[in-house]
């Protein structure tokens, strides 16, 4: 048995590693190539792929990148999620009430803050609700574009597996916090699990207790799903435009008789903000514009009642 000893290349103080060099000691019955032994799902400097806590898979603790988050007692590191930092994941559109927009394209900010820390990291995947457990199969839903080549990059583990977004080597140099930012489509349909962690790092060069990992998951459902259904129990045609909105919208349908409507606005989670109209309207064409004014950025829903019927119709505020 030969055994081959290989040592990832370190980086230079300028270009310092975000995930910590590792050597890797690998046993052979059969003369392999080293370089072919280096695949996307071993050790990398640019952020390890496959590695967000998602089922299946480890945190950047657990694969001994960062920290000890596992509680390995050699080593001494905190748990996930135990040092004083945090992660946290924020969009534009705000994804409200926990659900998505069918197609809708999203800007996704991953915040990994931490006092006294230098370098920063985070891993991404958004999955189907499948649980699989099997990292190698490729159960990712909705579409990844990247914004911000030079700290973002994009990745599948084993070459098949899921797509993971992680951090490109000093993409999170920063004092104390960091930001990385990327674009993810919603699938048309289905529930989506978002996970992704982040490394807090002293960059010492060791994956030892100066660094902390911070974990979470997020579960998404498509809007309409819960709430008030969007229904439509009339035979006619309610225009809600423009839509997205921004400073205004307005509503415009026609009435076949005089009767009494109610336009109301509610959150995408059913629960009432305010009425916006109540009034005889004549027959004929009925529109009228209502402000956007306080208003946050997200999705709403727009009901029209008349006599014992309803029409509601989505609303994204930008």
């Amino acid at each position: 048995m030969q055994t081959v000893l290989i040592k990832q290349k370190k980086l230079s103080l300028i270009n310092p590693p975000l995930m910590k060099t590792k050597t890797l000691l690998l046993s052979s019955l059969i003369a392999i190539p080293a370089i072919a032994l280096l695949t996307s799902s071993t050790l990398d400097s640019s952020g390890k792929l496959g590695n967000s806590g998602a089922p299946g898979e480890s945190t950047c603790s657990q694969s001994g990148c960062h920290g000890a988050g596992n509680g390995n007692s050699t080593t001494g590191g905190l748990p996930d999620n135990g040092g004083p930092g945090s992660i946290t994941l924020t969009s534009s559109p705000v994804l409200t009430g926990n659900q998505y927009v069918p197609n809708t394209v999203y800007h996704i900010t991953i915040t990994v803050s931490e006092t006294g820390k230098s370098l920063f990291g985070f891993d991404f995947e958004a999955l189907d609700n499948s649980g699989s457990t099997n990292a190698s199969v490729n159960n990712s839903v909705g579409t990844v574009t990247i914004t911000d080549a030079i700290h973002t990059r994009k990745g599948q583990p084993f070459g098949t597996g899921r797509l993971t977004v992680t951090h490109k080597p000093n993409g999170g140099a920063f004092a104390n916090s960091a930001t990385f930012n990327f674009d993810w489509t919603a699938p048309a349909t289905g529930t989506v699990n978002l996970y992704y962690d982040g490394n807090a790092s002293n960059g010492d060069g060791f994956s030892d207790a100066g660094d902390n990992v911070y974990a979470h998951s997020l579960k998404l459902t498509p809007a309409g799903t819960t709430g008030i259904a969007e229904a439509n129990t009339s035979n006619f045609s309610v225009e809600t435009f423009p839509n997205p909105a921004t400073d205004m919208f307005t509503v415009r349908f026609n009435l076949e008789k005089t009767q009494n409507v109610d336009i109301q606005l509610f959150s995408i989670d059913g629960k009432l903000i305010k009425n916006l109209a109540n009034k005889k309207v004549a027959a004929g064409m009925f529109t009228e514009t209502f402000n956007t004014e306080g208003m946050t950025h997200g999705l709403y829903l727009v009901r029209i009642n008349f006599e014992g019927k309803n029409q509601t119709q989505r609303l994204l505020v930008n």
